[in-house]
């Protein structure tokens, strides 16, 4: 265990930190949002701030919640009738636009009782394919911090690709946008929070399973069994270690918590 602890000690110096906030963190499991689990992180990140830790945060859930919302109102508005009639998936791409005001809704709102500013900042991979537009992305967020702004990151869903971004080589989530912001912005940590303690060798719901608590590539990479991806999510954990992997070697710590 103190190997452990002595591989951790990078936690004590980062004064940049990217946190990418899971679906299972940001919605219940019937897409609402969790305004409990919101509201302890908020408070959490207000601390780090108190401390002189800058703290940038890339946050999932629009699209259930967005289905939660349009799947009620959908139900309201329909005869009986209708709905005995299967119903049709609703476009994600929908859900992840009518979500997306309820979630940053309620980060502002959550900051705003702590006395913090926070900004919604969404990005499509188009937004850094060149040069001049990563740069822009380094000048407005290096402003927005020195202001003491909590920036809040989303993949634009509304018209985002899901195909892997060729330049990079990975598939193009909000995974992997952290794993990018950590990278472009030279961040001194970033970690991924779900509902999951971290990167098990086996399924997390298999006893046999066990921690692994520092993931080396050329000793875990092809003996890890991955469980399925969450309900509400549109990645599970072998995207966060595929997307980890290459943060890594880019010298970026990252941390797989819940």
């Amino acid at each position: 265990m103190e190997a452990v602890l002595q591989s951790r000690a990078f936690l004590n110096d980062a004064k940049r930190i990217i946190i990418k906030v899971g679906t299972s963190v940001v919605n219940e499991n019937d897409g609402r949002l969790a305004p409990e689990r919101l509201g302890a992180l908020c408070a959490q990140i207000q601390a780090l701030y108190s401390q002189g830790i800058e703290v940038i945060l890339v946050s999932s859930g629009s699209i259930g919640v967005g289905r939660q919302h349009l799947s009620t109102r959908i139900s309201v508005n329909s005869s009986s009738a209708d709905l005995q009639k299967p119903q049709a998936e609703i476009d994600r791409k929908a859900c992840a636009t009518v979500g997306q005001i309820s979630i940053i809704s309620l980060y502002n709102k959550l900051f705003s009782k702590l006395d913090l500013t926070s900004a919604q900042l969404l990005m499509s991979h188009n937004d850094v394919r060149s040069p001049e537009s990563r740069k822009q992305l380094t000048d407005t967020v290096t402003s927005l911090l020195s202001l003491e702004v909590i920036l809040i990151f989303n993949d634009n869903d509304a018209i985002s690709t899901t195909a892997p971004y060729e330049s990079f080589g990975i598939h193009w989530d909000n995974d992997s946008l952290a794993a990018l912001l950590a990278l472009e912005l030279k961040a001194d940590l970033l970690m991924f929070l779900s509902d999951v303690d971290g990167l098990y060798s086996g399924p997390p719901s298999d006893p046999q399973s066990k921690l692994i608590y520092t993931y080396i590539e050329e000793k875990h990479g092809n003996t890890i069994t991955f469980g399925d991806k969450s309900s509400l999510g549109t990645s599970g954990m072998t995207t966060k270690v595929n997307v980890a992997v290459y943060a890594s070697q880019g010298g970026i710590p990252v941390v797989i918590t819940s």
